[in-house]
Protein backbone atom coordinates (compact mmCIF):
# COMPACT_ATOMS: atom_id res chain seq x y z
CA UNK A 1 0.00 0.00 0.00
CA UNK A 2 1.27 3.43 -0.83
CA UNK A 3 2.48 5.53 2.03
CA UNK A 4 1.69 9.24 1.51
CA UNK A 5 4.22 11.81 2.70
CA UNK A 6 3.92 15.54 2.40
CA UNK A 7 6.58 17.53 0.63
CA UNK A 8 6.99 20.91 -0.98
CA UNK A 9 6.42 21.64 -4.68
CA UNK A 10 10.09 20.81 -5.26
CA UNK A 11 9.20 17.13 -4.99
CA UNK A 12 7.32 17.31 -8.25
CA UNK A 13 10.19 19.02 -10.04
CA UNK A 14 12.59 16.42 -8.68
CA UNK A 15 10.44 13.58 -10.00
CA UNK A 16 10.24 15.15 -13.45
CA UNK A 17 13.96 15.91 -13.65
CA UNK A 18 14.77 12.37 -12.60
CA UNK A 19 12.51 11.02 -15.32
CA UNK A 20 14.12 13.21 -17.97
CA UNK A 21 17.62 12.18 -16.93
CA UNK A 22 16.95 8.45 -17.11
CA UNK A 23 17.10 6.35 -20.25
CA UNK A 24 16.52 2.63 -20.75
CA UNK A 25 19.58 0.59 -19.86
CA UNK A 26 21.35 -0.97 -22.86
CA UNK A 27 21.07 -4.71 -23.27
CA UNK A 28 24.15 -6.88 -22.79
CA UNK A 29 25.78 -7.84 -26.10
CA UNK A 30 27.05 -11.43 -26.19
CA UNK A 31 29.35 -12.74 -28.94
CA UNK A 32 27.88 -15.46 -31.12
CA UNK A 33 29.72 -18.56 -32.46
CA UNK A 34 30.72 -18.89 -36.11
CA UNK A 35 28.06 -20.55 -38.24
CA UNK A 36 29.19 -22.46 -41.35
CA UNK A 37 26.59 -23.24 -44.00
CA UNK A 38 28.01 -25.78 -46.50
CA UNK A 39 26.02 -26.61 -49.60
CA UNK A 40 28.18 -29.69 -50.31
CA UNK A 41 28.92 -30.90 -53.84
CA UNK A 42 26.66 -30.88 -56.85
CA UNK A 43 25.47 -34.39 -56.24
CA UNK A 44 24.28 -33.47 -52.76
CA UNK A 45 22.94 -30.07 -53.62
CA UNK A 46 19.78 -30.65 -51.65
CA UNK A 47 21.62 -30.98 -48.32
CA UNK A 48 22.53 -28.02 -46.13
CA UNK A 49 24.96 -28.62 -43.27
CA UNK A 50 25.14 -26.10 -40.44
CA UNK A 51 28.20 -26.44 -38.24
CA UNK A 52 29.00 -24.50 -35.11
CA UNK A 53 32.67 -23.62 -34.62
CA UNK A 54 34.19 -22.79 -31.22
CA UNK A 55 33.59 -19.30 -29.83
CA UNK A 56 36.57 -16.92 -30.16
CA UNK A 57 38.39 -16.32 -26.94
CA UNK A 58 40.26 -13.14 -27.85
CA UNK A 59 37.25 -10.85 -28.16
CA UNK A 60 37.44 -10.85 -31.98
CA UNK A 61 34.24 -10.37 -34.01
CA UNK A 62 32.29 -13.48 -34.84
CA UNK A 63 32.00 -14.74 -38.45
CA UNK A 64 29.16 -16.10 -40.57
CA UNK A 65 30.78 -18.33 -43.26
CA UNK A 66 28.76 -19.56 -46.24
CA UNK A 67 30.58 -22.11 -48.41
CA UNK A 68 29.44 -23.21 -51.87
CA UNK A 69 31.11 -26.16 -53.65
CA UNK A 70 30.87 -25.52 -57.41
CA UNK A 71 30.77 -28.35 -59.99
CA UNK A 72 34.43 -27.63 -60.80
CA UNK A 73 35.33 -28.35 -57.21
CA UNK A 74 36.34 -24.75 -56.46
CA UNK A 75 34.99 -23.54 -53.14
CA UNK A 76 33.54 -20.01 -53.02
CA UNK A 77 33.28 -18.66 -49.51
CA UNK A 78 31.37 -15.57 -48.34
CA UNK A 79 32.51 -14.30 -44.95
CA UNK A 80 30.36 -11.82 -43.05
CA UNK A 81 31.98 -10.35 -39.94
CA UNK A 82 29.60 -9.46 -37.15
CA UNK A 83 30.93 -6.92 -34.66
CA UNK A 84 29.45 -8.35 -31.49
CA UNK A 85 31.64 -6.39 -29.11
CA UNK A 86 33.76 -7.72 -26.28
CA UNK A 87 33.18 -11.21 -25.07
CA UNK A 88 31.69 -11.84 -21.65
CA UNK A 89 31.93 -14.96 -19.55
CA UNK A 90 28.22 -14.68 -18.61
CA UNK A 91 26.00 -17.36 -20.08
CA UNK A 92 22.80 -15.39 -19.47
CA UNK A 93 20.85 -14.41 -22.59
CA UNK A 94 20.46 -10.61 -22.65
CA UNK A 95 16.77 -10.98 -23.42
CA UNK A 96 16.19 -12.71 -20.10
CA UNK A 97 16.88 -9.68 -17.92
CA UNK A 98 15.51 -6.18 -18.34
CA UNK A 99 15.45 -3.13 -16.13
CA UNK A 100 14.05 0.18 -17.30
CA UNK A 101 11.74 3.12 -16.78
CA UNK A 102 8.54 2.42 -18.70
CA UNK A 103 6.13 5.30 -17.97
CA UNK A 104 6.74 8.99 -17.28
CA UNK A 105 4.30 11.89 -17.12
CA UNK A 106 4.16 15.58 -16.19
CA UNK A 107 1.06 17.77 -16.36
CA UNK A 108 -0.02 21.31 -15.45
CA UNK A 109 -3.70 22.12 -15.00
CA UNK A 110 -5.37 25.53 -14.78
CA UNK A 111 -8.87 25.59 -13.26
CA UNK A 112 -11.13 27.90 -15.26
CA UNK A 113 -14.18 28.40 -13.00
CA UNK A 114 -14.28 31.43 -10.70
CA UNK A 115 -15.54 29.35 -7.78
CA UNK A 116 -12.91 26.65 -8.17
CA UNK A 117 -11.45 25.21 -4.92
CA UNK A 118 -7.92 25.64 -6.36
CA UNK A 119 -6.14 27.83 -8.90
CA UNK A 120 -3.93 25.22 -10.57
CA UNK A 121 -2.59 21.70 -10.20
CA UNK A 122 0.66 19.90 -11.00
CA UNK A 123 1.03 16.17 -11.47
CA UNK A 124 4.07 13.99 -12.11
CA UNK A 125 4.48 10.24 -12.42
CA UNK A 126 7.37 7.84 -12.99
CA UNK A 127 7.28 4.04 -12.99
CA UNK A 128 9.99 1.43 -13.51
CA UNK A 129 10.44 -2.32 -13.39
CA UNK A 130 13.06 -5.06 -13.36
CA UNK A 131 12.15 -8.31 -15.10
CA UNK A 132 14.16 -11.55 -15.03
CA UNK A 133 13.43 -14.81 -16.84
CA UNK A 134 15.99 -17.32 -15.59
CA UNK A 135 14.19 -20.12 -17.44
CA UNK A 136 11.56 -20.15 -20.22
CA UNK A 137 9.02 -21.39 -17.69
CA UNK A 138 9.79 -18.85 -14.95
CA UNK A 139 9.53 -15.08 -14.73
CA UNK A 140 10.19 -12.69 -11.82
CA UNK A 141 9.35 -9.00 -11.82
CA UNK A 142 9.66 -6.09 -9.39
CA UNK A 143 7.94 -2.81 -10.23
CA UNK A 144 7.47 0.52 -8.45
CA UNK A 145 6.02 3.94 -9.15
CA UNK A 146 6.03 7.42 -7.65
CA UNK A 147 3.28 10.02 -8.02
CA UNK A 148 3.72 13.69 -7.17
CA UNK A 149 0.72 16.01 -6.64
CA UNK A 150 0.76 19.75 -6.02
CA UNK A 151 -2.32 21.96 -5.71
CA UNK A 152 -2.33 25.72 -5.27
CA UNK A 153 -5.23 27.89 -4.11
CA UNK A 154 -7.73 27.87 -1.26
CA UNK A 155 -7.12 24.14 -0.68
CA UNK A 156 -3.37 23.83 -1.19
CA UNK A 157 -1.35 20.68 -0.64
CA UNK A 158 1.73 18.84 -1.90
CA UNK A 159 2.30 15.11 -1.69
CA UNK A 160 4.72 12.53 -3.01
CA UNK A 161 3.54 8.92 -2.87
CA UNK A 162 5.49 5.77 -3.60
CA UNK A 163 3.72 2.55 -4.50
CA UNK A 164 4.42 -0.93 -5.78
CA UNK A 165 3.55 -1.93 -9.34
CA UNK A 166 3.09 -5.35 -10.93
CA UNK A 167 5.58 -7.40 -8.85
CA UNK A 168 5.18 -11.14 -9.13
CA UNK A 169 6.55 -14.64 -9.66
CA UNK A 170 5.10 -16.34 -12.74
CA UNK A 171 5.24 -19.93 -13.95
CA UNK A 172 4.27 -20.95 -17.49
CA UNK A 173 3.46 -24.46 -18.66
CA UNK A 174 2.07 -25.52 -22.02
CA UNK A 175 -1.54 -24.59 -21.27
CA UNK A 176 -1.31 -23.04 -17.83
CA UNK A 177 0.08 -19.81 -16.36
CA UNK A 178 0.31 -19.23 -12.58
CA UNK A 179 1.08 -15.76 -11.19
CA UNK A 180 1.57 -14.88 -7.53
CA UNK A 181 2.10 -11.29 -6.43
CA UNK A 182 0.71 -7.82 -7.03
CA UNK A 183 -1.09 -7.60 -10.37
CA UNK A 184 -3.31 -5.28 -12.40
CA UNK A 185 -6.21 -7.35 -13.75
CA UNK A 186 -9.10 -5.71 -15.59
CA UNK A 187 -12.03 -7.80 -16.80
CA UNK A 188 -14.97 -6.74 -18.95
CA UNK A 189 -15.96 -5.83 -22.49
CA UNK A 190 -17.14 -2.21 -22.50
CA UNK A 191 -14.53 0.41 -23.33
CA UNK A 192 -13.32 2.55 -20.35
CA UNK A 193 -16.29 1.42 -18.19
CA UNK A 194 -16.12 -2.41 -18.16
CA UNK A 195 -18.97 -3.81 -16.07
CA UNK A 196 -17.29 -7.12 -15.22
CA UNK A 197 -14.29 -5.34 -13.71
CA UNK A 198 -14.62 -7.05 -10.31
CA UNK A 199 -11.04 -7.92 -9.26
CA UNK A 200 -9.09 -4.70 -9.87
CA UNK A 201 -8.20 -1.84 -7.52
CA UNK A 202 -9.35 1.60 -8.67
CA UNK A 203 -7.10 4.67 -8.69
CA UNK A 204 -9.30 7.66 -7.85
CA UNK A 205 -6.52 10.19 -7.27
CA UNK A 206 -7.36 11.97 -10.56
CA UNK A 207 -10.96 10.78 -10.93
CA UNK A 208 -11.56 10.16 -14.69
CA UNK A 209 -8.86 12.42 -16.16
CA UNK A 210 -6.76 9.42 -17.25
CA UNK A 211 -7.38 6.38 -19.45
CA UNK A 212 -8.60 3.15 -17.86
CA UNK A 213 -5.14 1.55 -17.61
CA UNK A 214 -3.94 4.57 -15.60
CA UNK A 215 -6.99 4.43 -13.31
CA UNK A 216 -6.05 1.03 -11.88
CA UNK A 217 -3.45 -0.07 -9.30
CA UNK A 218 -1.82 -3.43 -8.71
CA UNK A 219 -3.29 -5.52 -5.91
CA UNK A 220 -2.16 -8.77 -4.22
CA UNK A 221 -3.58 -11.80 -6.02
CA UNK A 222 -3.03 -15.41 -6.99
CA UNK A 223 -4.00 -15.93 -10.63
CA UNK A 224 -4.33 -19.09 -12.72
CA UNK A 225 -4.88 -18.87 -16.48
CA UNK A 226 -5.79 -22.11 -18.26
CA UNK A 227 -5.82 -22.12 -22.07
CA UNK A 228 -8.14 -24.61 -23.75
CA UNK A 229 -8.13 -24.36 -27.51
CA UNK A 230 -9.74 -21.04 -28.42
CA UNK A 231 -10.94 -20.53 -24.86
CA UNK A 232 -9.35 -19.30 -21.64
CA UNK A 233 -10.35 -19.81 -17.99
CA UNK A 234 -9.09 -17.07 -15.66
CA UNK A 235 -9.20 -17.72 -11.88
CA UNK A 236 -8.23 -14.99 -9.39
CA UNK A 237 -8.04 -15.00 -5.59
CA UNK A 238 -7.51 -11.62 -3.92
CA UNK A 239 -5.73 -12.96 -0.85
CA UNK A 240 -5.22 -9.48 0.67
CA UNK A 241 -7.90 -6.88 0.01
CA UNK A 242 -6.63 -3.53 -1.26
CA UNK A 243 -9.16 -0.65 -1.30
CA UNK A 244 -9.10 2.05 -3.96
CA UNK A 245 -6.30 4.62 -3.95
CA UNK A 246 -8.04 7.81 -2.78
CA UNK A 247 -6.98 11.42 -3.37
CA UNK A 248 -5.62 13.58 -0.57
CA UNK A 249 -8.49 14.99 1.52
CA UNK A 250 -7.57 18.49 0.34
CA UNK A 251 -7.52 17.40 -3.30
CA UNK A 252 -10.17 18.77 -5.66
CA UNK A 253 -10.96 15.12 -6.53
CA UNK A 254 -11.77 13.90 -3.02
CA UNK A 255 -15.35 12.51 -3.03
CA UNK A 256 -16.36 14.44 0.10
CA UNK A 257 -16.48 18.25 0.17
CA UNK A 258 -16.35 19.10 3.87
CA UNK A 259 -16.63 22.85 3.23
CA UNK A 260 -19.98 22.63 1.44
CA UNK A 261 -21.07 19.46 3.25
CA UNK A 262 -21.57 17.35 0.12
CA UNK A 263 -20.81 13.73 -0.75
CA UNK A 264 -20.42 12.58 -4.35
CA UNK A 265 -23.67 11.02 -5.64
CA UNK A 266 -26.06 12.62 -3.13
CA UNK A 267 -28.32 15.62 -3.49
CA UNK A 268 -27.70 18.13 -0.63
CA UNK A 269 -31.46 18.30 -0.15
CA UNK A 270 -31.51 14.59 0.74
CA UNK A 271 -28.32 14.56 2.81
CA UNK A 272 -28.17 17.67 5.01
CA UNK A 273 -24.77 19.42 4.75
CA UNK A 274 -24.67 19.74 8.54
CA UNK A 275 -24.18 15.96 8.78
CA UNK A 276 -21.06 16.17 6.61
CA UNK A 277 -19.41 19.43 7.64
CA UNK A 278 -16.86 18.80 10.36
CA UNK A 279 -17.54 15.05 10.43
CA UNK A 280 -14.72 12.62 11.17
CA UNK A 281 -14.04 10.49 8.08
CA UNK A 282 -12.81 6.90 8.24
CA UNK A 283 -11.40 5.44 5.00
CA UNK A 284 -10.02 2.21 6.46
CA UNK A 285 -10.78 -0.92 4.49
CA UNK A 286 -11.48 -4.29 6.10
CA UNK A 287 -8.66 -6.76 6.68
CA UNK A 288 -8.54 -10.20 5.14
CA UNK A 289 -9.01 -11.40 1.60
CA UNK A 290 -10.91 -9.50 -1.06
CA UNK A 291 -12.70 -12.49 -2.54
CA UNK A 292 -12.35 -14.52 -5.72
CA UNK A 293 -13.46 -14.44 -9.32
CA UNK A 294 -13.63 -16.64 -12.39
CA UNK A 295 -13.91 -15.55 -16.01
CA UNK A 296 -14.16 -17.69 -19.13
CA UNK A 297 -13.59 -16.16 -22.56
CA UNK A 298 -13.72 -17.78 -25.96
CA UNK A 299 -13.15 -16.69 -29.54
CA UNK A 300 -15.69 -18.04 -32.02
CA UNK A 301 -16.24 -17.45 -35.70
CA UNK A 302 -19.47 -15.62 -34.87
CA UNK A 303 -18.31 -13.63 -31.83
CA UNK A 304 -15.94 -13.32 -28.90
CA UNK A 305 -17.78 -13.88 -25.66
CA UNK A 306 -17.11 -14.03 -21.93
CA UNK A 307 -18.79 -15.17 -18.72
CA UNK A 308 -17.85 -13.87 -15.26
CA UNK A 309 -18.67 -15.12 -11.76
CA UNK A 310 -17.17 -13.36 -8.74
CA UNK A 311 -17.62 -12.86 -5.04
CA UNK A 312 -15.49 -9.84 -4.18
CA UNK A 313 -15.36 -6.54 -2.37
CA UNK A 314 -15.58 -3.57 -4.71
CA UNK A 315 -12.48 -1.45 -4.15
CA UNK A 316 -14.36 1.85 -4.56
CA UNK A 317 -15.62 2.98 -1.14
CA UNK A 318 -19.21 3.88 -0.30
CA UNK A 319 -19.44 6.55 2.41
CA UNK A 320 -22.21 6.13 4.97
CA UNK A 321 -23.27 7.89 8.13
CA UNK A 322 -21.85 5.97 11.09
CA UNK A 323 -23.19 7.79 14.11
CA UNK A 324 -23.07 11.40 15.22
CA UNK A 325 -20.33 13.35 13.47
CA UNK A 326 -18.79 10.30 11.77
CA UNK A 327 -18.67 9.12 8.16
CA UNK A 328 -17.32 5.66 7.37
CA UNK A 329 -16.18 4.02 4.12
CA UNK A 330 -17.66 0.55 3.55
CA UNK A 331 -16.70 -2.12 1.01
CA UNK A 332 -19.49 -4.76 1.00
CA UNK A 333 -18.97 -8.18 -0.53
CA UNK A 334 -21.17 -8.92 -3.51
CA UNK A 335 -21.86 -11.83 -5.82
CA UNK A 336 -21.63 -10.85 -9.47
CA UNK A 337 -22.74 -12.78 -12.55
CA UNK A 338 -21.94 -11.32 -15.94
CA UNK A 339 -21.96 -12.10 -19.66
CA UNK A 340 -20.51 -10.16 -22.56
CA UNK A 341 -19.82 -10.45 -26.28
CA UNK A 342 -18.11 -8.66 -29.16
CA UNK A 343 -19.30 -9.14 -32.74
CA UNK A 344 -17.74 -7.89 -35.97
CA UNK A 345 -20.51 -7.09 -38.44
CA UNK A 346 -21.25 -4.42 -41.01
CA UNK A 347 -17.73 -2.99 -40.86
CA UNK A 348 -18.02 -2.30 -37.12
CA UNK A 349 -17.36 -3.98 -33.77
CA UNK A 350 -20.46 -4.33 -31.60
CA UNK A 351 -20.12 -4.86 -27.84
CA UNK A 352 -22.69 -6.09 -25.34
CA UNK A 353 -22.32 -6.61 -21.58
CA UNK A 354 -24.68 -7.27 -18.68
CA UNK A 355 -23.93 -7.85 -15.00
CA UNK A 356 -26.09 -8.75 -12.00
CA UNK A 357 -24.67 -7.92 -8.55
CA UNK A 358 -26.25 -8.99 -5.27
CA UNK A 359 -25.22 -6.40 -2.66
CA UNK A 360 -24.91 -2.78 -3.74
CA UNK A 361 -24.62 -0.17 -0.97
CA UNK A 362 -27.42 2.37 -0.60
CA UNK A 363 -28.72 4.78 2.05
CA UNK A 364 -32.36 4.81 3.09
CA UNK A 365 -34.27 8.07 3.40
CA UNK A 366 -33.89 7.83 7.19
CA UNK A 367 -30.05 7.77 6.73
CA UNK A 368 -29.75 4.05 7.50
CA UNK A 369 -27.32 1.98 5.43
CA UNK A 370 -28.30 -1.20 3.57
CA UNK A 371 -27.59 -3.13 0.36
CA UNK A 372 -29.74 -4.09 -2.61
CA UNK A 373 -29.35 -6.02 -5.89
CA UNK A 374 -28.72 -4.21 -9.17
CA UNK A 375 -28.37 -4.87 -12.88
CA UNK A 376 -25.83 -2.98 -14.99
CA UNK A 377 -25.92 -3.23 -18.76
CA UNK A 378 -24.27 -1.69 -21.80
CA UNK A 379 -24.12 -1.82 -25.57
CA UNK A 380 -21.69 -0.12 -27.92
CA UNK A 381 -20.34 0.14 -31.43
CA UNK A 382 -16.85 1.04 -32.68
CA UNK A 383 -16.15 1.82 -36.33
CA UNK A 384 -13.93 3.73 -38.75
CA UNK A 385 -16.04 5.96 -41.05
CA UNK A 386 -15.19 5.38 -44.70
CA UNK A 387 -12.60 2.77 -43.61
CA UNK A 388 -10.29 5.67 -42.79
CA UNK A 389 -8.11 6.39 -39.78
CA UNK A 390 -10.85 8.18 -37.82
CA UNK A 391 -12.18 6.01 -34.97
CA UNK A 392 -15.63 6.43 -33.43
CA UNK A 393 -16.73 4.61 -30.27
CA UNK A 394 -20.27 5.03 -28.90
CA UNK A 395 -21.75 3.32 -25.83
CA UNK A 396 -25.18 3.33 -24.18
CA UNK A 397 -25.10 2.17 -20.56
CA UNK A 398 -27.44 1.85 -17.61
CA UNK A 399 -27.71 0.76 -13.98
CA UNK A 400 -30.97 -0.20 -12.27
CA UNK A 401 -31.50 -1.08 -8.61
CA UNK A 402 -33.70 -4.15 -8.13
CA UNK A 403 -36.48 -4.09 -5.49
CA UNK A 404 -34.74 -1.26 -3.66
CA UNK A 405 -36.32 0.29 -0.57
CA UNK A 406 -36.88 4.04 -0.39
CA UNK A 407 -33.34 5.41 -0.79
CA UNK A 408 -31.62 8.74 -1.43
CA UNK A 409 -29.31 7.16 -4.02
CA UNK A 410 -30.12 7.25 -7.71
CA UNK A 411 -32.17 4.14 -8.50
CA UNK A 412 -31.79 4.32 -12.29
CA UNK A 413 -28.79 5.76 -14.13
CA UNK A 414 -28.58 5.99 -17.92
CA UNK A 415 -25.76 7.49 -19.97
CA UNK A 416 -24.28 7.87 -23.42
CA UNK A 417 -20.50 7.96 -23.61
CA UNK A 418 -17.76 7.47 -26.13
CA UNK A 419 -14.78 8.83 -27.99
CA UNK A 420 -13.96 10.22 -31.43
CA UNK A 421 -10.30 10.07 -32.47
CA UNK A 422 -8.88 11.68 -35.62
CA UNK A 423 -5.16 11.27 -36.53
CA UNK A 424 -3.75 13.63 -39.15
CA UNK A 425 -0.52 14.90 -40.73
CA UNK A 426 0.77 11.35 -41.34
CA UNK A 427 -0.22 10.34 -37.79
CA UNK A 428 2.06 12.95 -36.28
CA UNK A 429 -0.96 14.64 -34.63
CA UNK A 430 -4.14 13.36 -33.03
CA UNK A 431 -7.37 15.17 -32.22
CA UNK A 432 -9.67 13.44 -29.76
CA UNK A 433 -12.99 14.07 -28.06
CA UNK A 434 -14.11 11.98 -25.11
CA UNK A 435 -17.57 12.56 -23.65
CA UNK A 436 -20.12 11.38 -21.10
CA UNK A 437 -23.74 12.53 -21.05
CA UNK A 438 -26.35 11.52 -18.51
CA UNK A 439 -29.82 10.66 -19.80
CA UNK A 440 -32.70 11.76 -17.61
CA UNK A 441 -30.40 13.75 -15.33
CA UNK A 442 -28.22 16.65 -16.45
CA UNK A 443 -24.70 15.20 -16.20
CA UNK A 444 -21.98 16.25 -18.67
CA UNK A 445 -18.27 15.59 -19.05
CA UNK A 446 -16.36 16.73 -22.16
CA UNK A 447 -12.68 16.07 -22.86
CA UNK A 448 -11.35 17.52 -26.15
CA UNK A 449 -7.63 16.98 -26.63
CA UNK A 450 -4.98 17.58 -29.26
CA UNK A 451 -1.65 15.75 -29.07
CA UNK A 452 1.63 15.81 -30.97
CA UNK A 453 2.87 12.26 -31.62
CA UNK A 454 5.82 12.93 -33.92
CA UNK A 455 8.43 12.60 -31.17
CA UNK A 456 8.00 8.93 -30.29
CA UNK A 457 7.76 7.62 -27.67
CA UNK A 458 7.04 11.08 -26.24
CA UNK A 459 3.65 12.76 -26.51
CA UNK A 460 2.78 16.42 -25.93
CA UNK A 461 -0.87 17.26 -25.38
CA UNK A 462 -3.29 20.06 -24.62
CA UNK A 463 -6.61 18.96 -23.10
CA UNK A 464 -9.79 20.48 -21.70
CA UNK A 465 -11.85 18.82 -18.95
CA UNK A 466 -15.37 20.26 -18.64
CA UNK A 467 -17.85 19.22 -15.93
CA UNK A 468 -21.47 20.27 -15.44
CA UNK A 469 -24.63 18.69 -14.06
CA UNK A 470 -27.26 18.35 -11.37
CA UNK A 471 -26.24 18.22 -7.72
CA UNK A 472 -26.60 14.43 -7.43
CA UNK A 473 -24.35 13.68 -10.44
CA UNK A 474 -20.58 13.60 -10.70
CA UNK A 475 -20.70 16.34 -13.33
CA UNK A 476 -22.50 18.58 -10.85
CA UNK A 477 -20.30 17.63 -7.90
CA UNK A 478 -17.09 18.42 -9.83
CA UNK A 479 -18.40 21.30 -11.97
CA UNK A 480 -15.94 23.76 -10.38
CA UNK A 481 -13.04 21.49 -11.41
CA UNK A 482 -13.24 22.29 -15.13
CA UNK A 483 -9.69 22.89 -16.34
CA UNK A 484 -7.23 23.33 -19.20
CA UNK A 485 -4.30 20.89 -18.98
CA UNK A 486 -0.93 20.95 -20.70
CA UNK A 487 1.24 17.88 -20.39
CA UNK A 488 3.91 15.45 -21.56
CA UNK A 489 3.83 11.68 -21.32
CA UNK A 490 6.03 8.87 -22.54
CA UNK A 491 5.73 5.09 -22.48
CA UNK A 492 8.93 3.21 -23.23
Amino acid sequence: MSDPRRHGPASLALAILFACACVPLPALALTQPEIVIDAGDAAAAEEILIEETPRPTDGAPGELIIEDATPAGRDETLVIEADTGPRTESTTDSRQFEIRIDDVRAEYGYLTRSGAPADNTLYGKISAFANWQPHPAWELQLAARADAHDQDGDNSFSALKADYGDSFVRYRADNLTLTLGTQTIVWGRMDELPLSDRVSTADLTRFILDDLEDRRRANPALRAEAFMGSGKLDLVWLFDFRPAELPDRDSIWYPIDRDSGRILGFDPQDLPPALVQGARISEDGPSGDGGFGARYTRSHSLADFGVTVANTRQSTPYFRAAGAGRIEAVYPRSWAYGADAAIDAGGATWRLEVLYSSDNPVTRTDQRYTTTPAIAWGGGVEFHPGDGDTRVNLQLMGMNLVDAPSVIDREDVYSLNGEVEVPFDRNRWRAKLGFYAGLGEHDVYLNPEIAFLGWEPHELYLAVHYFDGDDNTFGGFYEHNSSINLGWRAKF
